[in-house]
């Protein structure tokens, strides 16, 4: 693979993987823009590894009184303990659904025309959540019904332009909570996940007999690290004083541009 191309797939995995704009419909149509060839199991394995890493160093402190709350729950703080339970509602029900689709369905959805009009359709309601949304709730003082909720909107992001941190991020705002903490909520039910779906691409690396970590894989882990992490700091930053409308227009756009050069 040359760097030109393995630099350009994981800065565009690094950036979209967080941001509500869909890093699976950017990845769908890497290779059709590009005339690129199929980057592999590995280097797709790879750029995963670098994003999970991202959001692991961000949210360390959040990440580690989960993780703490997890192993002493008896002796933990009840927002704790809510947070914890929150987060495996609102995981749960994409990784079992997205296990099962791995299993019936192992090369996704790729259908242009679909990401295209999801990316519009799910931008739409990002931008009317956002716009009607109350923002009075943190993680912690969710309820069960409003981490299910979020939950079950995750499976939408099993439809290629969806985005799984836009559909998190929309039911969220709809669910009451403020941009940033949305926005939080969203990266940290995105570890289980984001972990998952590696686990699951290892697995396929393996049966394949390609588990080799050479140098290509090694390289897009660190430039999608980086990327990931500069685009987390950033929307963070961003959403403390603004709203998700930059991020809608993206949208949009983007399911105008494919539907016109890419779906047919």
């Amino acid at each position: 693979m040359g760097f030109l191309h393995l630099f350009l797939l994981s800065v565009v995995q690094g950036i979209t993987e967080f941001l509500p704009i869909s890093s699976s419909a950017h990845l769908v149509l890497f290779p059709k823009a590009f005339g690129a060839a199929d980057q592999g199991l590995v280097i797709d394995l790879a750029v995963h590894v670098g994003s999970l890493l991202a959001v692991l160093l961000v949210f360390w402190r959040d990440i580690g009184h989960v993780a703490g709350t997890a192993l002493f729950y008896k002796k933990a703080k009840k927002n704790d303990k809510t947070l914890l339970w929150n987060i495996g509602i609102a995981a749960l029900p994409v990784l079992i659904v997205g296990w099962a689709m791995h299993h019936h369905f192992p090369d996704g959805v790729r259908d242009v025309t679909v990401l295209s009009v999801a990316s519009i359709v799910f931008g739409l309601f990002l931008f009317f959540a956002d716009r009607f949304g109350k923002t009075d709730k943190t993680a912690e003082a969710m309820t069960g019904k409003d981490a299910l909720m979020i939950g079950l909107a995750h499976i939408c992001a099993l439809v290629p332009g969806a985005s799984r941190s836009g559909v998190t991020m929309t039911m969220a705002r709809a669910c009451g909570l403020s941009r940033v903490e949305a926005a939080r909520f969203s990266l940290l039910i995105g570890v289980p996940v984001i972990a998952g779906a590696g686990f699951l691409g290892l697995l396929d690396v393996i049966r394949q007999g390609n588990a080799a970590l050479g140098f290509d894989a090694l390289l897009a882990v660190l430039l999608s690290f980086a990327a990931s992490w500069l685009s987390i700091v950033l929307m963070m930053r961003w959403l403390k004083k603004s709203t998700f409308l930059p991020f809608v227009i993206y949208r949009l756009c983007f399911g105008v541009a494919a539907l016109i050069f890419f779906a047919y």
